[in-house]
C-alpha cells in the first residue's frame, strides 16, 4: 500500500526535523512518481501586506528567473487558484493570449513538466498560498493519477501551511515560556486560585506567583487573565 503524502510528510517531520521545506518536497515528489512539488505562498507581514514565499524542487535556475521577473504577478496558474476554491489543473486553463502561451512555453525549457494541478489554500490569518503537482504522464495516465491523489495533497498543503506560518507573530519570535510557567497559566486557565495550584504542584504559594509574574512579564501583560488569553491565543498552553 502507497504511503499517503501527508502521513510520508509528518513522518520526515518527525524523523528528521532538520529537513529543510523544498528537502522534503524533493522526497515526496520521488516517493510520489511527481516531477515537481511546489508550495508559493503570500505571509502576511506585520503591516498587512504580503510577499511572495516560495518552497519548490524546480530548477534553481527557473526559481531564479520567476523571482527576477516577478512571474507569480502574471502565472495563469496561481491566478487562477487564489480566484477560485477549487484546485486548478493546468490542462483546462485556456492558452489563448500570448503572454500565457510564453509562460509556459518558457517554464518547458526549464524542465516544468505539460501536466499539473495547483491547490488553493486558504489562511484568513496568515494569507492565501498554492500547493502545485506537477508531472510528466500524459494526459490520461495524470487525470487517472490526480484523481486518486487530489484528496491528500489537499490535506498536504494545509500541513505544509500550517508548519511554514507557525513562527508568524507580527514577524517576530514568541515568548518562550519554562513548564513551570506553562503550568501555572494551565491551572488559572481552568480556574484554579494560586493557592490551589500550590497544592496540586506540591509547592509553595509564593512559588506560583513568581511564576505568575515572570509569565506576565514575558507575554507582556498585566495581570494573570491576560496571561491566559495570550497564551492560549499563542498556542503555548491547551486546556
Amino acid at each position: 500500500m502507497v504511503t499517503p503524502l501527508s502521513d510520508r510528510y509528518l513522518d520526515l517531520k518527525e524523523q528528521q526535523p532538520d529537513l529543510k521545506t523544498s528537502e522534503i518536497l524533493n522526497v515526496l515528489a520521488q516517493d510520489m512518481g511527481l516531477n515537481n512539488l511546489s508550495y508559493l505562498g503570500f505571509h502576511k507581514d506585520p503591516c498587512g501586506g504580503s510577499d511572495p514565499v516560495i518552497h519548490t524542487t524546480y530548477d534553481p535556475a527557473w526559481l531564479a528567473r520567476y523571482q527576477e521577473e516577478n512571474y507569480h504577478l502574471i502565472d495563469p496558474v496561481v491566478d487562477s487558484a487564489l480566484e477560485g476554491t477549487l484546485p486548478v489543473d493546468w490542462s483546462e486553463l485556456p492558452k489563448v493570449d500570448r503572454v500565457t502561451r510564453d509562460f509556459f512555453g518558457e517554464a518547458m525549457e526549464f524542465g516544468v513538466r505539460q501536466n499539473g494541478v495547483s491547490i488553493p489554500i486558504r489562511d484568513h490569518v496568515h494569507g492565501k498560498a498554492v500547493l502545485t503537482l506537477n508531472s510528466d504522464l500524459r494526459i490520461h495516465e495524470w487525470r487517472k493519477y490526480k484523481r486518486g491523489i487530489i484528496a491528500d495533497a489537499i490535506y498536504l498543503g494545509c500541513l505544509l501551511q500550517s508548519d511554514l506560518v507557525a513562527g508568524i507573530a507580527g514577524g517576530e519570535p514568541g515568548p518562550r515560556l519554562s513548564r513551570r510557567e506553562k503550568e501555572v497559566l494551565k491551572w488559572a486557565a481552568v480556574g484554579k486560585t494560586a493557592w490551589e495550584t500550590a497544592q496540586i504542584m506540591t509547592v509553595s504559594n509564593s512559588t506560583v506567583n513568581h511564576h505568575l509574574y515572570n509569565a506576565c512579564a514575558k507575554l507582556d501583560v498585566a495581570n494573570k487573565t491576560h496571561a491566559v488569553a495570550k497564551a492560549i491565543r499563542a498556542q503555548l498552553i491547551t486546556i
